[in-house]
């Protein structure tokens, strides 16, 4: 189970994903046109640990069962997941702080919304499916 770094941020006023999840399907690439990470199609989802276990405010990089994602919890009743790939050059972001962060030219996503803070990138993170389900969270 992965180790869930402790960070605080208030939700943003923008909607965000609830607990039913999204019905939007990653298709991220990387820099060189090659996938980074797919649709589930049709399998079943990632068990990602238990929303207990991730603290409200924090976030969490999954990468198991060949899903990758960033997952955070804005507040008691909401999980929220998005593609780890930097829209600018396919880098794999990280929770940092309140944020998340690309480690090769530091643009900057928000935690519950996934939308950029800072560049280069000049557009935010692709929304991944995720829900929660008899205390787990489910990635896909």
């Amino acid at each position: 189970m992965p180790e869930f770094p402790t960070t605080s941020s208030a939700p943003s006023r923008r909607a965000v994903l609830g607990l039913a999840g999204s019905t939007a399907v990653l298709s991220a690439c990387a820099a060189d046109g090659a996938p980074t990470t797919g649709s589930t199609g049709g399998t079943a989802p990632v068990d990602a640990g238990s929303v207990g276990d991730l603290p409200v405010g924090s976030a969490v990089k999954v990468d198991q069962d060949g899903v990758q994602a960033v997952v955070s919890r804005p507040d008691a009743e909401t999980v929220v997941a998005f593609s780890p790939v930097c829209p600018h050059q396919g880098c794999m972001v990280a929770p940092q702080e309140e944020l998340y962060v690309c480690p090769c030219h530091s643009s900057q996503f928000d935690l519950t919304t996934g939308e950029v803070l800072s560049g280069p990138a000049e557009t935010g993170l692709e929304p991944y499916p995720a829900s929660v389900a008899g205390g787990r969270i489910l990635l896909g």
